[in-house]
């Protein structure tokens, strides 16, 4: 069994490794053509670009994991079913549990290389210093790595020192200038909310004022809110979206919004569906053995490769229609999260027993 099963998981491997390599090439080629539409200045721009769209591919890999997963598995146990090495393995004894056992061994175990990689690699992909400043935020803007990002708008101008968990602007200060040149009002702050309005509201902050005389007033406030002179683009670059948070930094944003009762739906989607997705890798799995135990006469490999592309598809279609009509009518974010691959796995499972 020993021999067997290694021989599985080698050809389960080599399956998941062609199918990754042609979805990320296909992915690459979709995020290059939709940057080439904005213009191209050059080779250099070419290579730029294509580094910038080679970037974001491990992301989109990941958020396909379930399409991967069912494509793998049921192109090689196809291939193995054309060459009757399934039939023969089952009528030497091995029943179809133990078979699924081995092909869900890689699965599972990709599945938590991807959950390692939403951890560590893809934040240092998304949250480099370039992306708190590009190109958007003009002359105006400054990122350094001691000092934190400086941005200035006509008469004041804003210092942020560092973004807790990747969205939490901390140590802010606010230096607001007279029509001389000199500081009429500074405002220091601990930590800040971005609201939905693009408005501020900065916590635990200390208010110094100028006068005329160069005499200086302090107060403190608990909270005041800033129209803060930040484009929608420039915020942006400044928050790193929740797909690009580590799963313990989304973890403790999400804990942090309820204690603070703001809206944490969004935020709560996201951890929740990649906390799910070796859940999901499992019915994939399942499901690829169930239509695998069915023999099929002629063209075998390509009626099950699309027949599993079109399953994967219509999984990853139909949890993202559950997660936005969940965010808009206000379901609760656990079942509609874990919701989908739970009924997945539960219907594989079904469906494998049946055709035992």
């Amino acid at each position: 069994m020993r021999i067997l099963r290694e021989y599985l998981v080698q050809r389960l491997l080599g399956a998941y490794l062609v199918t990754t390599a042609a979805l990320a090439a296909l992915l690459w080629l979709l995020e290059m053509l939709d940057r080439l539409e904005d213009g191209l200045g050059g080779a250099t721009d070419l290579l730029g670009m294509a580094f910038a769209a080679a970037r974001v591919v491990p992301e989109g890999l990941i958020d396909l994991l379930p399409v991967i997963t069912v494509l793998a598995t049921a192109s090689a146990l196809s291939a193995l079913q054309v060459r009757s090495e399934l039939t023969v393995m089952r009528a030497a004894g091995i029943s179809l549990w133990r078979l699924t056992t081995v092909a869900l061994l890689p699965g599972l175990v990709v599945a938590a290389l991807a959950l390692a990689s939403l951890q560590w690699l893809t934040p240092l992909m998304q949250q480099g210093p370039e992306r708190l400043v590009g190109a958007s935020l003009g002359e105006s803007g400054l990122w350094h790595p001691a000092h934190g990002l400086w941005v200035r708008s006509e008469d004041e101008f804003l210092n942020v020192q560092d973004l807790r968990l990747g969205r939490i602007p901390t140590e802010i200060n606010l230096f607001r200038f007279d029509p001389g040149g000199g500081v009429s009002e500074h405002l220091e702050a601990a930590t800040a909310t971005v609201l939905p309005d693009g408005r501020w509201r900065m916590e635990e902050v200390l208010i110094r004022t100028y006068g005329p005389a160069a005499e200086e007033q302090i107060r403190s406030e608990p909270a005041i809110l800033w129209d803060s002179f930040l484009s929608t683009r420039q915020l942006e670059l400044l928050l790193s979206p929740p797909a690009s948070l580590a799963l313990t930094d989304l973890w403790l944003y999400v804990d942090g919004l309820k204690t603070r009762g703001q809206e944490s739906a969004e935020f709560e989607m996201v951890l929740w569906r990649r906390l799910a997705m070796p859940l999901a890798c499992l019915g994939m799995v399942l499901a690829a053995m169930a239509t695998a135990a069915v023999p099929l006469k002629s063209r075998a490999v390509s009626v099950r490769v699309v027949a599993a592309l079109a399953l994967g598809l219509g999984f990853q279609l139909l949890a993202e229609l559950a997660a936005y009509l969940g965010l808009v009518l206000h379901w609760p974010v656990l079942p509609v999260a874990i919701g989908p691959p739970a009924v997945l796995a539960g219907v594989s499972w079904w469906l494998l027993a049946k055709a035992r």
